[in-house]
């Protein structure tokens, strides 16, 4: 569990943020190196400057509370998942429902390579989860995997469950389509609660037409799909 050290609440905030010490510093108008030395607790930061620092965070240094009146944008690691764990616990109250966000598969084809997206929510706080991703070589771009599959479970996330709530927590829920201005909107957080909500709602167990989107998008006819329901492996042409 993630102690209530202000220090250590900020630097959790700020790894999500995917944005050094020395940003937040500039928009606060603090020295960076009064900062940095202090999210390393090697030295101390007035409680003025602290409450400063934590409000431009979007957490209420009073109450220790994210605000709920706008909506959270974290850049989610995957191989080091402990900071988003750790933000969880120290932020958020179950119960915590999650779903998956897509690119409209009947929008402009230049969305194909849309960030990855998830919505979190957690009573009235909102949060976007986005994908940080790294290039597997030198030749490829974070942009090349492929855009709208599912990137993230419950399961990873303590206390968190799907908003399809027949869906496993260890499986893949189906993507919500968004079309693409929203999409970016989300991304950036330029959206209000009430779209943020609306999306959110959207999000339905698995049905053939999502099944249908899917199979399109990966190239699959709907007998390939048939058949793999059926455990039939897909013949491989030349």
């Amino acid at each position: 569990m993630i102690s209530s050290d202000f220090s250590t609440l900020a630097r959790v905030l700020i790894d999500l943020s995917d944005r050094p010490a020395l940003y937040w510093a500039s928009v606060c108008g603090l020295h960076p190196s009064n900062v940095s030395n202090w999210l390393r607790g090697r030295e101390t930061l007035s409680e003025e400057n602290q409450a400063r620092l934590l409000k431009t965070l979007s957490l209420f240094p009073d109450t220790l509370k994210l605000d709920p009146a706008r909506i959270h944008v974290w850049i989610v690691t995957l191989h080091k998942p402990e900071t988003l764990k750790d933000a969880v616990e120290a932020f958020l109250e179950p119960p915590l429902e999650m779903a998956i966000v897509a690119p409209d598969p009947d929008g402009p084809s230049l969305l194909s390579q849309a960030p990855q997206v998830a919505l979190l929510k957690a009573g009235q706080i909102r949060i976007v989860l986005l994908r940080k991703l790294f290039p597997a070589k030198m030749t490829e771009t974070p942009l090349s995997q492929k855009a709208g599959t599912p990137w993230i479970r419950p399961s990873l996330i303590p206390g968190a469950r799907w908003k399809a709530s027949d869906i496993s927590p260890e499986e893949d829920a189906p993507p919500i389509p968004v079309p693409g201005p929203f999409l970016f909107d989300l991304v950036m957080g330029n959206i209000s609660l009430e779209q943020f909500d609306f999306f959110f709602e959207s999000a339905t167990p698995w049905e053939w037409k999502d099944v249908e989107a899917l199979a399109r998008s990966s190239g699959l006819t709907a007998k390939e799909v048939a058949d793999l329901i059926k455990g039939i492996k897909p013949r491989k042409t030349r």
